[in-house]
């Protein structure tokens, strides 16, 4: 089994580095939750309680097992042709368009070393631009990744973000530096649901202009607060607060 990478960081002068005791470990690429992607049954299916359907066969309703998926990308593959690429604007059932895409599009915009993680501070620790380094208004920061696990109803991790109808992508364990944007009620990024080479990503953009060593925050929105059962400890507000006004990923306006 390969050795899982520690993630490092400085304390909050940018003087020493450390390491971050594990979890968390880095990813470089998403990946599935072991031992929590099963083979499902559809309505109709042998020991399933409901019937099947009028018309159907005993192979058609065979086939509507749906079978674990075996790999992130599977997973994260668009299913229909109404997803349009970031990339190349082609939409998802257009042969032209594919994993060629999403691996220009990282190369392009996210293969730069632009952010150190610092820490522990009043917040944990944090995403912090590097010393010379400026990141121009609307791009690209980061691609949030983690574990992909399965849509669930009470979710046991403030770490997760949700794809509809088709995953949670979830870094409480395993992660990129993503995993240590803080919120904030005064932001400079925001995430996406975007669709990339046809895949599902979620990415997270540049409101502004963002300085040298600048902390990268997003705005968690009041609900995940709510759900969590804690304030947000941002700056924004002498107190510990509840932010108003923000919401969890969604697709970005075209």
């Amino acid at each position: 089994m390969a050795k899982q990478a520690q993630f490092r960081a400085y304390d909050l002068n940018r003087k020493k580095q450390h390491k971050i005791p594990s979890p968390p470990t880095k990813l470089s690429e998403p990946k599935l939750r072991e031992g929590e992607w099963k083979v499902s049954k559809r309505p109709g299916v042998r020991g399933s309680k409901k019937p099947v359907k009028k018309g159907r066969t005993k192979k058609s309703a065979a086939a509507a097992v749906e079978k674990a998926p075996k790999r992130a990308a599977d997973l994260l593959r668009c299913k229909g042709g109404e997803f349009q690429c970031l990339h190349c604007s082609a939409f998802s059932d257009e042969a032209s368009c594919g994993t060629g895409c999403y691996k220009q599009f990282r190369r392009e915009h996210l293969s730069q070393d632009l952010i150190d993680i610092r820490g522990p501070g009043p917040l944990g620790y944090g995403a912090f631009t590097k010393p010379g380094v400026t990141i121009p208004k609307g791009a690209w920061v980061g691609e949030y990744l983690g574990e992909l696990r399965p849509l669930s109803p009470a979710p046991n991790s403030t770490y997760r973000f949700e794809i509809p109808s088709v995953c949670a992508v979830d870094a409480q364990s395993s992660g990129n530096w993503t995993r240590f944007i803080n919120s904030h009620c005064r932001p400079n990024v925001k995430p996406w649901g975007e669709t990339v080479g046809k895949r599902h990503v979620i990415l997270f953009q540049a409101l502004r202009e963002i300085g040298p060593e600048e902390e990268i925050v997003f705005n968690y929105g009041a609900r995940y607060f709510e759900n969590a059962g804690f304030l947000c400890g941002c700056d924004a507000q002498k107190k510990a607060h509840l932010p108003q006004g923000a919401k969890q990923a969604k697709g970005r306006k075209k």
